[in-house]
Order: C-alpha cells, then sequence, then structure tokens
C-alpha cells in the first residue's frame, strides 16, 4: 500500500471532520459532558451532601462489598468509600463510552458521508487500491478519537484527583486500573469500534443509517455497567486484560475480513445504486 495515498485520504477526511460543524461539536460536547460533568456532579456530591443519609442499609452493604472486592483499603468515611467506587468502579464503564462514541461517530461517516457528499464516485474511480482507501478512513478515524479519549482522560485526572486529594490527601488517580483501560482496553476497543463503523458504512447508504446501525456498540459497555451496579461482578486488571484480549482477536478477524473488500464494483452499487 502507498503511505502517500493514505496519508492524503487522511488528510481529506481530518479537513471534512473540521468542516462538518455538527459532527466536530458532537465530537466535543459528549466528551466534555462525560470527562467533566460527571466527576464534577460526584465531586460535589462526596464533599458538600450527607451520604450517609442518601444510603439505605442494602446500599450500604453493597458498598462494603465493592470496597472489599477492590481491596482498596480501610477507609472509615462512607464519602471516602463512595468515591473510591465511583472513580474505580463505575466511572471507568462510562469512561470507555468517550472512545465508542467518538470513533463510531468519525467511522460512520467514513463512506456514507462520501455518498451523501456525492465524492464517493471520484475516489472509487481514481488510481488508488481499496485497501488504501480504508487504511486511509481507518487511520482518519483512529487518530482522533485517540486525541480525544487522552484529552477526556487528563481532565478527568485533574478534577478527580483534586477532589481525592481533599479527602484521602493524597492523589488517588491513576490506579493500575484506570492505566490498563487507557493504554490498552480503549485502544482496542476504538478499532474494534471503527472496524465495525467502517464496514457497516461501507454498506449502508446514508450517514444516518450507518450511525444508527453502529450506536448497538454501546450496548455490551451499558451491559457491563449494569452487570457492576449490581453488584454481579467486579471490573478489575484481570478481568480487563481477558477483555482485551478477546477484542484483540475479533480486531484481527474484522482487519482481514475488511482486507477482502477488493471489489471495486460491489462496492460501487452498494454505495451508489
Amino acid at each position: 500500500m502507498d503511505k502517500t495515498v493514505i496519508t492524503a485520504i487522511f488528510k481529506k477526511d481530518i479537513t471534512q471532520l473540521i468542516r462538518t460543524k455538527n459532527l466536530f461539536v458532537t465530537l466535543i460536547v459528549i466528551p466534555l459532558i462525560f470527562s467533566t460533568v460527571f466527576p464534577v456532579a460526584m465531586s460535589c456530591f462526596v464533599l458538600f451532601a450527607d451520604v450517609g443519609s442518601m444510603m439505605d442499609p442494602a446500599m450500604l452493604q453493597l458498598i462494603d462489598k465493592m470496597i472489599t472486592g477492590l481491596q482498596a483499603g480501610a477507609m472509615p468515611e462512607l464519602n471516602q468509600k463512595f468515591f473510591y467506587i465511583f472513580t474505580n468502579y463505575l466511572y471507568p464503564s462510562l469512561f470507555l463510552l468517550i472512545p465508542i462514541i467518538t470513533s463510531s461517530v468519525i467511522a460512520a461517516n467514513s463512506f456514507a458521508g462520501e455518498k451523501e457528499r456525492r465524492t464517493l464516485e471520484s475516489l472509487l474511480f481514481s488510481p488508488i487500491t481499496i485497501k488504501e482507501l480504508f487504511a486511509g478512513k481507518v487511520l482518519a478515524s483512529f487518530i482522533p478519537s485517540v486525541a480525544v479519549s487522552l484529552i477526556s482522560f487528563i481532565i478527568s485526572g485533574i478534577i478527580i484527583n483534586a477532589t481525592g486529594f481533599i479527602l484521602f490527601e493524597k492523589l488517588i488517580f491513576p490506579s493500575g486500573k484506570w492505566l490498563v483501560l487507557i493504554l490498552c482496553l480503549s485502544p482496542l476497543v476504538m478499532i474494534m469500534t471503527i472496524l465495525l463503523n467502517v464496514i457497516i458504512s461501507a454498506k449502508v447508504k446514508t450517514y444516518q443509517e450507518a450511525q444508527n446501525i453502529g450506536g448497538i456498540i454501546v450496548l455490551p459497555v451499558i451491559g457491563m455497567l449494569v452487570g457492576q451496579l449490581s453488584g454481579l461482578f467486579l471490573l478489575g486488571i484481570e478481568l480487563m486484560l481477558m477483555i482485551s484480549t478477546a477484542v484483540l482477536l475479533l480486531n484481527v478477524f474484522l482487519f482481514y475480513w475488511i482486507m477482502k473488500f477488493n471489489n471495486r464494483n460491489s462496492l460501487f452499487e452498494n454505495q451508489i445504486g
């Protein structure tokens, strides 16, 4: 594959992303909500609210069970326990929605967006291979998603550490679990989301249709969050590494599947017909 061609496709898609105001705003607003609103709301709750009076005995038992499972050590204050659980037990699942949503939104616009802008014909009949076309679009989805996730991670960390220092008199972020999330699981989930959305986007005719179908990807994360809230399991480092391995294998399968998209006429019919 020609790196120059892939780079040109990447630059073109990034330029189009910046010019598409609705899409660009979505990539700013949603991560901003997840990285600031949720941590700030939880910080205000544990610092200024009477946490104990708002919890029933069953919830207090569940909190103690979670603290024991996380091996967090002795925490005499309930607000300390609650904030620690949020930071290391619930918020990671919410944060995982940032790379999924951002990469999904960009990737869904890859081919379907070209069709709506009536620019796919020129790409399909230009002297580039389908593999180069796919590679450029995957790269144009991955790089911005990584940047958004890292910025969100930093913003979240500042808020969490500010509150954590007040409660624990020490910095509590990032933990080993968060490092596995941001360095391992999150990039792999991004790649999976992008590959799936590129495949979907290459088959459907509109961006909205591609985005609606691609939105199904968030369901496993929501299920994971519900499972943790119900106390069915703990999302620890070992489980995260197991999930990362499974996602890696799925990515390899999806990558080889995408590499089989070498029929220019078939792709043209799916988009233009």
